[in-house]
């Protein structure tokens, strides 16, 4: 009875639990709630900082140069001075260059010329390029006149009748055989010639074997000039006369300077010189010169190239008109003797 009711009992619970399982809903996991809506994530903000603009203003420092009055004169020609220098055509120093009126036959002219002189109202007939001797550099040209050869340049000369132009006057040296023989040195020379040179650079032996002598020459009608004068040997018996040579004259310390100009009264183009031009051509200013202002100095002037041809002497002071023989008729000018400033 005992062994029956227990295994009753423990079948009856078997289909009780049977009977719950199958009579129990089956039991659905939890449901979990839907998520939320997802909102767009915003895009991102692009934040632009402007940058401040930082004005900077430099100071302006306004710089005045002191004016300088000054009481010293102004002198109208201004070029450095120069002693003469009979050799050649060396170029007065420029500072700069220089624009000159019009001329009266031409425009405007620049500059200086290759001689060292401002250019003329005719303008340069040539513009040479001034080089150094080469080692194959020729001589010199020598001139169709009679020539002397001093420190290898050629200086005309005059064996007949000399004519010089001073004071506004045509004046004629006395003939050559008027100066008479010369015993010098032991020897007897004969006068043989004017040669137009500067007094400094008379003097010496000349290669033909002759000798050259500043000395004072009289006119035919009284007075004089100095004036250079070739003595060459005397061949044969002795003069039946012997003269003697004056002492030559002194040369004074100072300078050789003066201006040029195309007009009368010192107007139109000018030109401040304190050289020797032989050649003006090469300057514009041949057959162009009406007055003339000789600051210092003696000077010669020649009608033809290489102090040829007629001479006019002119020593310091005002020529604010030239002679009919003489107005726009100079080729060469030459200082002969330094002097002082007028």
């Amino acid at each position: 009875m005992g062994a029956v009711s227990v295994a009753a009992l423990m079948a009856l619970a078997a289909a009780a639990s049977f009977a719950f399982i199958t009579v129990a809903p089956a039991q659905q996991p939890p449901t979990k709630p839907a998520p939320a809506p997802t909102r767009p994530a915003p895009p991102p903000r692009t934040v632009t900082r402007s940058t401040p603009t930082v004005h900077t203003t430099t100071p302006t420092v306004r710089t005045t140069a002191p004016t300088v009055h000054t009481t010293t004169p102004i002198r109208p020609i201004t070029p450095s001075q120069r002693t003469v220098i009979p050799s050649g055509p060396l170029g007065t120093p420029q500072s700069g260059r220089h624009t000159l009126p019009p001329g009266p036959l031409g425009p405007t002219q620049v500059g200086p010329s290759p001689t060292g002189l401002k250019l003329g109202p005719h303008g340069p007939l040539a513009t040479p390029v001034h080089l150094p001797p080469g080692p194959n550099a020729l001589p010199a040209v020598k001139p169709k006149f009679p020539v002397v050869t001093v420190n290898n340049r050629y200086f005309p000369i005059v064996k007949g009748q000399k004519f010089m132009h001073v004071g506004g006057h045509r004046r004629l040296f006395v003939p050559l055989g008027a100066l008479g023989a010369i015993l010098f040195e032991g020897s007897y020379w004969y006068p043989d010639g004017y040669v137009s040179i500067a007094g400094p650079y008379c003097a010496g032996y000349t290669p033909d074997g002759c000798e050259l002598h500043w000395r004072m020459v009289d006119f035919d009608d009284g007075g004089g000039e100095p004036q250079c004068v070739q003595y060459c040997p005397l061949a044969g018996p002795p003069p039946a006369e012997v003269a003697t040579l004056p002492p030559p004259p002194p040369l004074p310390e100072g300078t050789c300077q003066l201006t040029i100009f195309s007009n009368p009264n010192f107007a139109g183009t000018s030109a401040p010189a304190g050289d020797n031009q032989p050649n003006l051509s090469e300057s514009g200013w041949q057959n162009a010169i009406s007055s003339v202002q000789v600051q210092a100095g003696t000077w010669d002037f020649f009608s033809d190239d290489d102090y040829g041809g007629d001479t006019m002497r002119l020593t310091a002071g005002p020529y604010p008109m030239l002679t009919p023989d003489w107005d726009k008729k100079i080729n060469s000018f030459m200082c002969v003797a330094p002097g002082p400033a007028a």
